[in-house]
């Protein structure tokens, strides 16, 4: 009769172990950064992975929910979770797909959770001519000159330096006891 009672707390305890669920929702592994700027001419990789039991799917979305699949030489979704956006020619620029809000989904049979909204932003690689402002000042009193630098570009370019006729380099500085300054915003 112990035997039996043994036996049978026994089974019921293996069969109550094996009856736990072992499932987890999607946890990222390697969550998308906010922003991905990237040149035309060199392309970005948006990684995204996630790990759960059943493994995630991983699924990428625009801001307003809808799935977004390959463009052909534009946009891919892999199978590792990864969108990537290969180099392409300035012609072949498109907002939708350029200067876009995606977000990444990660999903099983337990759950599924969601990114940050992953701004990506692509600029096409061009010629542009940066130009100082023409000012009119009387002799002896202080004249600021402009850098004015396209919009196109204006988040991507700083201005370092600037360079007078006789080759003379005038750079930001916090020494105020010159002749010329340059300010930070160039």
């Amino acid at each position: 009769m112990k035997r039996s009672t043994v036996l049978l707390l026994l089974l019921l305890s293996v069969s109550m172990g094996s009856c736990e669920d072992d499932t987890m929702g999607p946890i990222f592994i390697k969550e998308p950064q906010n922003r991905v700027d990237f040149s035309n001419t060199t392309g970005a990789t948006v990684e995204c992975s996630a790990r759960g039991n059943p493994p995630p799917e991983i699924i990428w979305v625009r801001a307003d929910g809808t799935a977004v699949g390959d463009v052909p030489g534009l946009r891919q979704v892999l199978g590792n979770g990864n969108l990537v956006f290969p180099p392409f020619r300035a012609e072949d620029y498109r907002q939708e797909v350029h200067a876009q809000v995606y977000v990444c989904l990660a999903q099983n049979t337990v759950g599924s959770i969601h990114s940050r909204d992953v701004n990506v932003r692509a600029v096409v690689n061009q010629f542009y001519d940066a130009e100082v402002v023409s000012e009119y000042v009387i002799r002896g009193n202080t004249a600021v000159l402009k850098c004015n630098i396209p919009s196109f570009v204006a988040d991507f370019v700083r201005v370092e330096s600037w360079v007078s006729t006789d080759n003379a380099l005038y750079t930001p500085s916090s020494d105020y006891d010159g002749k010329y300054l340059v300010l930070p915003s160039g």
